[in-house]
């Protein structure tokens, strides 16, 4: 409505158009600078109310600057390993600290082009310093973040300077949940093994293992197993073969343990804890033994049964030890043809069987002395302590090598069998059996003497008029079992629980725990067949009432000749597929200086051995066919030297080594935001979170909406140039024409003070 109006609307022109030059000045440049997102400056017009109809009151235009964060810029490849961008949504979390404190500002940039610093920290170009999830390898915590690589599970977590391991809450971002990356120290790679992963095909057409003919029913797989201090161990696992569809598992100690002992946590019974399936240990020589030299070992200590056996090495042929009270000596005779550690080793094995009870369980293997554990249950300590007057080295003040000066006890085994009956038929008279009945499980048997009558629920009737023959008549028991036997097999609930036995039917429980029940009470007492609990002291006559068959019988305590099969380490069904595992660890205790893999707090955690999930193709199948094994993982590494880093889409940095091994170190996450426009510009080319923008959600690199990491890759600015000199020729045109605004506005008002003249 005024010239002022107009000379005011004119100067709002020269302010936005400035504005915009400003910009266009920022992004030609940053032309080249990595990350950077080209800004904009539209206009909007400031309209000032109208209060005329006859006349107009100006009002102007105001700039909007506007930062096109969202906008995705063209990705060139470098040469560097650490020149990392990000494809899609998203942002690396950085900080302008290391070790970030209270007063220390979370950042975000697309500025990948990441170096090491002085301290070997990677930071970019803005000073800002990359942050991540720090990783190591899984410890079993339920609560933790697990990432898996390789089929290896790894989780979000770090230890602090005390050693306490601190679990990652990957959806916070502070100084607790996210570490920088520090390449300088990874140095040299000599990770313990954690986790071992196998599969291979058990030939189903193989025989169950016989002692006479030790290539039958038995397979061999091999695992590299490495110590806390990077020393490469190989350990084997013998499987064998004991029924159709079942096969054990048993480990071969590797020199410099001083025990290995197999776990399972697989529910029997009604026992949750975990169960020992198999135990080793062994004793590992320098030299020679001296003469006088002595090793104890003590058979189930503890217990009232407990004898304590000297061996006592001698060159002279005489024992200078002198026992005492419970112990027994046993010379072991050195002084004739021992040349070597090895004859020194076969003559101590020689001498503990022929003493020992259960002697059977230590073999003689080079310069060590082996253990496996005894199926009897019963637990081993070896007293080594006096064996240092064995050694002929100063230089090496310990003989043992093979586990630690004092007691070592292999632990017990404590797993639940099969319990195991029997019915022996031992009537001569026919009349006896023809229509009687006995029960099993939910069906009944009733015997008769010819063709079988119309079903009838629950009840199997059992031909039995092949069994009678001769006159008088008689009954051929044997024959008599074939036909029972032939019935259990068709309508038996479990029918691979029942075998003949000659003149009789053994009843295997199974491991599924389900009480067998037995009732003889229709059985006519000439007729009564001999049941033998495997749990109780005598047989048990039925001549009327039931038994229960229970797997409730505990390993140890059950006597020789009595026990039935131990739990298989794997059992397959008819269709080649595991129905289950009874292995799901192992624990080694080394005595070559290195952690121990016992899963004590202090020590370091136990090997978890995967060999497939139930019912699956992933790991063990049991078909037809020669033995062929499909894979063989495990992480740990022996000792290497850091030669670089790879980084993958989902933002795993992994650390490579000059011994061929890889380590994941840390993943980088993504962080996202409702309206990354909305973020507010700080020098080095970051931005901070603002209420405009919402908090930001770290995710995973390539999943959940946020975009992946490219490794040598750096994002390129988004400016333009020709869009860019286009505009400055526009802004520099509307520029000169909001001035003449203003000129030819004054000169009007120039005019106005001169009518008053």
């Amino acid at each position: 409505m005024t010239l002022y109006g107009a000379l005011f609307s004119g100067v709002s022109g020269l302010t936005a158009q400035a504005s915009a030059m400003s910009s266009i000045a920022d992004n030609i440049a940053n032309v080249n600078t990595v990350g950077f997102k080209a800004g904009s400056v539209p206009f909007q017009t400031l309209v000032t109310k109208q209060t005329s109809l006859t006349t107009y009151s100006a009002g102007g235009v105001q700039s909007r600057p506007r930062a096109n964060i969202d906008v995705q810029g063209l990705l060139m490849s470098t040469s560097i390993s650490t020149d990392i961008a990000i494809s899609g949504n998203g942002f690396f979390v950085v900080n302008e600290a290391a070790h970030p404190n209270i007063g220390n500002m979370w950042a975000y940039s697309r500025a990948g082009s990441f170096r090491m610093d002085g301290n070997g920290y990677l930071s970019n170009v803005g000073g800002m310093f990359l942050q991540a999830w720090p990783l190591m390898p899984f410890d079993g915590n339920p609560n933790a973040v697990t990432v898996v690589v390789n089929n290896i599970v790894y989780m979000k977590a770090y230890k602090d300077s005390a050693g306490i391991t601190h679990y990652i809450n990957d959806n916070i971002i502070n100084a607790q949940n996210l570490k920088p990356i520090n390449l300088s120290t990874i140095g040299g790679s000599a990770d313990p093994t954690r986790q071992i992963r196998m599969g291979a095909n058990l030939p189903a057409n193989a025989n169950p293992f016989d002692p006479a003919n030790p290539v039958s029913g038995r397979e061999q797989m091999s695992a590299l197993v490495y110590d806390s201090l990077g020393n490469a161990h190989n350990l084997n696992f013998i499987y064998t073969k004991t029924t159709g569809n079942s096969w054990d598992m048993a480990p071969q100690i590797p020199p410099g343990a001083a025990n290995l002992v197999l776990y399972s946590q697989r529910e029997i019974t009604t026992s949750l804890s975990e169960k020992v399936y198999a135990a080793a240990g062994q004793l590992e020589f320098t030299n020679i033994p001296a003469n006088g030299s002595f090793i104890k070992i003590t058979d189930s200590p503890g217990t009232p049964n407990a004898q304590t056996f000297v061996y006592e090495f001698t060159t002279t042929g005489t024992g200078t030890y002198v026992p005492q009270a419970g112990e027994t000596v046993i010379l072991v005779d050195i002084q004739i043809g021992v040349v070597s550690i090895s004859e020194a080793m076969n003559r101590f094995a020689a001498a503990i069987q022929s003493s020992m009870p259960d002697g059977a369980r230590f073999t003689a293997d080079n310069n060590r002395v082996l253990m496996t554990q005894s199926l009897s249950g019963s637990t081993v300590s070896f007293d080594a302590s006096a064996c240092i007057q064995c050694v002929q080295s100063s230089s090496n003040p310990s003989q043992l090598t093979g586990i630690p000066t004092g007691i070592f006890v292999v632990p017990e085994i404590d797993w639940t069998l099969k319990n195991v009956g029997v019915i022996n038929f031992q009537s001569t008279y026919p009349a006896d059996y023809i229509n009687n009945s006995f029960t099993i499980g939910t069906q009944t048997y009733l015997l008769v003497d010819g063709p079988p009558g119309p079903p009838t629920p629950g009840l199997i009737e059992v031909d039995i008029s092949t069994a009678i023959s001769g006159s008088p008549a008689t009954v051929d028991r044997v024959a008599l079992t074939n036909t029972i036997m032939a019935a259990l097999y068709t309508n038996a609930e479990n029918p691979e629980n029942f075998t003949n036995q000659g003149m009789g039917i053994q009843i295997a429980q199974t491991e599924t725990g389900v009480p067998i029940v037995m009732d003889f009470s229709n059985l006519a007492a000439a007729a009564t067949g001999l049941i033998k609990n495997n749990g109780a002291t005598s047989p048990i006559s039925i001549t009327s009432g039931s038994v229960t068959l229970t797997n409730g019988f505990i390993f140890n305590g059950i006597a020789d000749g009595e026990r039935g099969a131990l739990a298989p380490a794997i059992r397959f069904s008819d269709i080649g597929l595991p129905m289950y595992f009874n292995v799901a660890n192992m624990s080694i205790d080394w005595a070559n200086g290195a952690q121990n893999m016992s899963g004590n707090p202090q020590e370091g955690v136990k090997v978890t051995i995967f060999q497939g999930n139930a019912n699956t193709r992933d790991g063990f199948t049991h078909l037809a066919g020669p033995f062929n094994p499909n894979y063989i993982t495990q992480d740990g590494a022996r000792f290497g030297s850091y030669v670089g880093v790879s980084i993958s889409r989902d933002g795993l940095v992994v650390a490579l080594f000059d011994n061929g091994m890889t380590r994941p170190v840390a993943q980088i996450p993504v962080a996202t935001f409702t309206n990354p426009n909305g973020l507010s510009a700080m020098t080095g080319n970051a931005w901070m979170e603002t209420t405009f923008s919402g908090a930001p959600t770290l995710r995973t690199a390539d999943s959940g909406g946020a975009g992946s990491v490219t490794s040598n890759s750096l994002e390129q600015s988004t400016v333009d140039l020709s869009e860019q000199f286009t505009e400055m020729i526009t802004t520099q045109r509307a520029y000169s024409a909001s001035s003449k605004i203003i000129v030819t506005a004054s000169d009007m008002l120039t005019e106005l003070m001169n009518i008053v003249r």
